[in-house]
């Protein structure tokens, strides 16, 4: 394992905030500085979690890059994405060694967080092979589209999730930003629209204005899936900006809005911080320490599209509650809790970058 690029930068950070000169972009620095030293450069990968993790956390660096400005990780980038496109996965007791090309596995969801990643990739350096990348990855998520309507989250097709809906949804609708045309006889714009319209009919939302887990399918029934996790309320919001910036139509934003307010809401504790009520503080699973990050993620383009000062506030109130409270001042590793100590890995320590981008939005 080895020091990135970043090494300097966030060396120097360290420096100020030892001086007690510490930004918002400092604190973020502090983060960035957890993950590098958690970057395996032989894999391309991040110790300490996994891989659908890994494209979050690529996310949640390139966003830290475009917002402090920083051009020096298009090298890391490419390094990453040369060393993860063909990967070997090792054997299980189920099944044997094989080989992940193109990040298509037996997940939607795992394909959709690397789209994504790509995509931003492609901001942020112009590459053109990112786009084409995140282009091969939706093509194969689109042949997990049910007959009776709504996307699999695996490809077992025994699970209808509301993460790989609400992910296919915001990436269509960034891939018709990006130009994308026809995939599998639908354009991007129009996978955007069924998905979100399947969602709505199928009642995922509940009495409290929170998106649920999805549709399951046991003895020939559908029934859904109740559980209310932090991401799912996140993931929709950019397609739903989206969907509103390219068709006009204002109920798209208002979705929106509902779903952050009802999180807000519904998913913080009495100091509005951020809380996975289904887990918090100490029976987090290793996938859902990533969650909350997710939903900050995509609150921070809703506000930067249709700002709203409760969002303001949220951000800040959150961002503040990581560094003084789980990061104790910036002298530990934030945990998946944020106003408390708790045990840190790249996963929950991504997922507070992306609270501080959030921030550094503002």
């Amino acid at each position: 394992m080895k020091k990135s690029i970043l090494f300097i930068f966030v060396f120097l950070s360290a420096i100020q905030l030892s001086l007690g000169q510490e930004t918002i972009e400092d604190q973020s620095k502090e983060l960035v500085r957890y993950l590098d030293n958690w970057h395996n450069e032989e894999t391309g990968l991040w110790e300490t979690t996994s891989w659908w993790n890994a494209a979050n956390i690529l996310t949640a660096l390139i966003n830290n890059a475009k917002l402090t400005k920083n051009t020096n990780f298009k090298e890391s980038i490419e390094d990453i994405f040369n060393k993860t496109k063909e990967f070997e996965v090792e054997a299980t007791e189920t099944k044997p060694a094989w080989v992940c090309k193109n990040y298509i596995n037996e997940f939607y969801d795992d394909e959709g967080w690397w789209a994504l990643a790509w995509l931003d990739a492609w901001e942020y350096t112009g590459e053109q092979k990112y786009l084409d990348m995140a282009n091969i990855i939706f093509k194969d998520i689109t042949t997990g589209w049910s007959d009776t309507g709504g996307l699999y989250w695996k490809k077992e097709l025994e699970f209808k999730g509301s993460i790989s809906n609400g992910l296919a949804l915001t990436l269509a609708t960034r891939l018709h930003l990006a130009g994308t045309k026809e995939v599998n006889g639908k354009t991007a714009l129009r996978w955007a629209i069924s998905i979100w319209d399947w969602m709505i009919k199928s009642k995922l939302i509940n009495s409290n204005g929170n998106m649920q887990d999805g549709i399951r399918f046991k003895n020939g029934k559908e029934s859904i899936t109740e559980n209310v996790w932090t991401y799912n309320q996140g993931v929709v919001l950019t397609g739903l900006v989206n969907l509103n910036k390219i068709t006009g139509e204002k109920h798209y934003i208002k979705s929106a809005h509902d779903l952050a307010k009802a999180t807000v809401k519904n998913m913080t504790n009495s100091d509005m911080v951020l809380v996975e009520k289904r887990c918090e503080p100490d029976k987090c699973r290793p996938d859902s320490k990533q969650f909350k990050g997710v939903f900050m993620r995509h609150l921070m383009f809703l506000n930067e599209q249709s700002p709203k000062k409760m969002y303001k506030q949220f951000i800040k109130k959150n961002a503040n509650a990581i560094w003084n409270k789980a990061m104790n001042k910036g002298k530990q590793a934030p945990g998946v809790v944020w106003d408390a100590p708790s045990e840190p890995n790249a996963a929950t320590v991504s997922s507070a970058l992306d609270a501080f981008n959030a921030a550094l939005s503002l």
